[in-house]
């Protein structure tokens, strides 16, 4: 048997296959050119013809948002989209920030203590509820036992948190800072004696910190640090702020002597009467969390809502922001359920600052109270809460302005990047957008 037809088939098997691949490099390599040219194309984005509230600014009208990249590049009313931009239509509808929700307790995190970075859940279904009710920033809290419910309670001092996107579906894009904020718990009894005792702690921390430095500076070991003082530590370096919740104004006043004396920044979180001092606390820039409903649930239904003396719930807020506090807005519950008590979740935040507007606060101060706010809260305003040149792209597109409860987000992006979309969720996609007359 000749030899030729074997060469000759394995020359022809040679050639087919050099063919093959040399399409196959051509398809291959078409195809990585369309999906960069893609990816060029839709990394710029245009919101065209809706109403912006910037936060930061006063109401624009038949505006324009451009972004690329996760960043925001122009805001102005009739502007032309870039060329290129894959457009949104906006006529009709409303353009915000996302918000903002200064405390949630788990969500987003599949974790009960520790590092909150490596328990993040982009996967988390609370995740969609959130973005459809237009929240796409959290700081959140590892949640106790279950967590299904985020009911109030003193949060325990030193207890660890982190500001997160909800990015659902993506981890690399979910993490902006851990950890958020100290919390720090105040003694319930015997405050005069533990007073002493914590200024003591605080001295002890203060003395250690000095002596940190000179070894630094010295290139020498550095001074043991005992657990105990890790706490006060970490409140004097002030590298984030502190949340205390004092039950009454003489504890308040305890709060703004420590701090005056060690230098460090506070957040008031649900002080009772404080409104009171608001004065005193716009003028020691003192924020203030609060909420616009009164308590948590439970099952005392005899008893009053609020006490003899003390101002309606829906009225501290407006009470807050008329003397010049910075006011943000606290969900009735810090988590997210569908076991019950609808209405009662972090995912209504945005119901909370419509209450906070019948108790007299202003629109525009009530929207800032759950996006600017709350960013600045969180030292985070150079990235969030308000739609400005060079911040994240964090927006949502709404049917109707974001205070209104008869709205409903249509689209919600972070860092520019579309997480949800109405049409394609069944999350509210069954409920009309329809208004009354």
């Amino acid at each position: 048997m000749s030899m030729k037809p074997r060469a000759f088939r394995v020359m022809n098997f040679l050639a087919a296959f050099s063919l093959a691949m040399f399409f196959s490099s051509a398809v291959g390599s078409q195809e990585k050119k369309d999906k960069e040219e893609e990816k060029k194309k839709s990394s710029v984005h245009a919101v065209v013809g809706a109403t912006v509230l910037p936060v930061s600014g006063p109401m624009v009208r038949r505006g324009t948002v451009t972004w690329k990249d996760g960043k925001i590049l122009e805001v102005g009313a009739e502007l032309d989209p870039p060329e290129g931009a894959e457009v949104h239509k906006g006529k009709g509808l409303y353009v915000c920030p996302g918000f903002v929700s200064v405390v949630s307790m788990g969500v987003g995190i599949a974790t009960s203590s520790g590092n909150i970075r490596n328990g993040l859940d982009p996967w988390d279904r609370e995740l969609a509820i959130a973005l459809a009710s237009g929240i796409t920033t959290v700081q959140a809290l590892p949640a106790p036992f279950f967590g299904g419910f985020g009911q109030d309670g003193p949060l325990s001092g030193g207890a660890n948190s982190a500001i997160i996107k909800l990015t659902r579906g993506d981890l690399g894009g979910m993490l902006v800072r851990e950890p958020a904020m100290n919390y720090f718990s105040l003694p319930t009894r015997q405050l005069e004696l533990n007073y002493f005792l914590m200024r003591e702690r605080f001295n002890q921390a203060k003395k250690y910190l000095a002596g940190r430095a000179e070894a630094r500076a010295k290139k020498a070991k550095e001074p043991k640090l005992s657990s105990s003082l890790k706490l006060y530590v970490a409140v004097l370096e002030n590298t984030r702020p502190t949340v205390f919740s004092p039950a009454n104004n003489h504890e308040v006043k305890i709060v703004l002597s420590l701090s005056k004396e060690y230098g460090f920044d506070v957040v008031l979180n649900e002080p009772k009467d404080a409104w009171m001092m608001a004065a005193e606390l716009a003028a020691g820039n003192v924020p203030v969390l609060v909420k616009s409903r009164g308590r948590d649930f439970d099952f005392n239904t005899t008893g009053p809502v609020f006490e003899k003396g003390q101002m309606a719930p829906v009225r501290r807020p407006a009470a807050f922001a008329r003397a010049g506090c910075l006011v943000s807005i606290l969900p009735y519950r810090r988590g997210i359920s569908l076991s019950g008590l609808a209405g009662r979740v972090v995912a209504t935040v945005d119901v909370d600052a419509a209450f906070a507007v019948r108790g007299g606060m202003s629109n525009e101060d009530a929207l800032e109270a759950i996006t600017l706010n709350p960013a600045r809260i969180l030292r985070v305003d150079d990235r969030l809460g308000s739609i400005e040149k060079g911040k994240d792209a964090d927006l949502l597109i709404l049917s109707g302005h974001p205070l209104d409860y008869r709205s409903f987000v249509l689209k919600a992006f972070i860092n520019g990047k579309l997480y949800y979309e109405r049409d394609k969720s069944r999350i509210f996609r069954e409920v009309p957008l329809t208004r009354d007359k």
